[in-house]
């Protein structure tokens, strides 16, 4: 075996060199992103009109729930005012908001009621505490070793510097690719 390894060396380096710089890139573009993590959970919100997605959400949500003195309140909606410009007035909007609280160690979100999220103090800001962001962004996928087409999903991550890990939302998949779906409402202060 060694003699021929001697004689074939030129082969064999030509096979082992691609196969290396391939375990370099992956290895540098997942690793970062394992050691991204903070001890503060987050509560986010989401809405919908019946069945269907509203583009207003963010804003209206921005607007009627915002984190005053780090608790969540409830801003009355203004019979008479159209918040978003779409035409319809905000107490006609008839949204139907949904607040989730997301674990960080687990990477998981489950629902809860719009009182358990104001019974939290929360910090609004969206870098925790201890550093690490929510932010938004896409990701590209490639396909077969960076040659061919691929994707890219729209999703949230938690980030820190260049390193960043996708969360795990509930519904995060039936967005509709619609970036003003999510919320972040505030980090769960401990």
């Amino acid at each position: 075996m060694r003699s021929f390894l001697k004689g074939n060396f030129a082969v064999f380096l030509a096979f082992l060199l691609p196969l290396v710089l391939v375990a370099v890139v992956v290895i540098g573009t997942y690793l970062p992103s394992a050691f991204i993590s903070t001890d503060y959970d987050f509560v986010y919100a989401s809405c919908s009109q019946g069945q269907s997605y509203s583009y207003g959400c963010g804003g209206y949500l921005q607007k009627y729930f915002p984190v005053v003195n780090n608790k969540l309140v409830r801003v009355p909606v203004e019979p008479e005012k159209d918040f978003d410009g779409d035409g319809t007035l905000d107490a006609d909007e008839q949204y139907i908001v949904h607040f989730f609280l997301h674990d960080t160690e687990k990477n998981e979100s489950h629902e809860i009621t719009e009182q358990q999220a104001m019974s939290f103090s929360l910090n609004s800001l969206l870098t925790s505490p201890d550093g690490i962001t929510v932010s938004n962004g896409y990701d590209r996928q490639a396909d077969f070793f960076f040659l061919f087409g691929g994707g890219s999903s729209y999703g949230q991550y938690l980030t820190k510097g260049n390193s960043r890990k996708k969360l795990n939302l509930v519904d995060s998949g039936n967005r509709y690719y619609y970036q003003d779906d999510f919320h972040f409402v505030g980090w769960v202060l401990h």
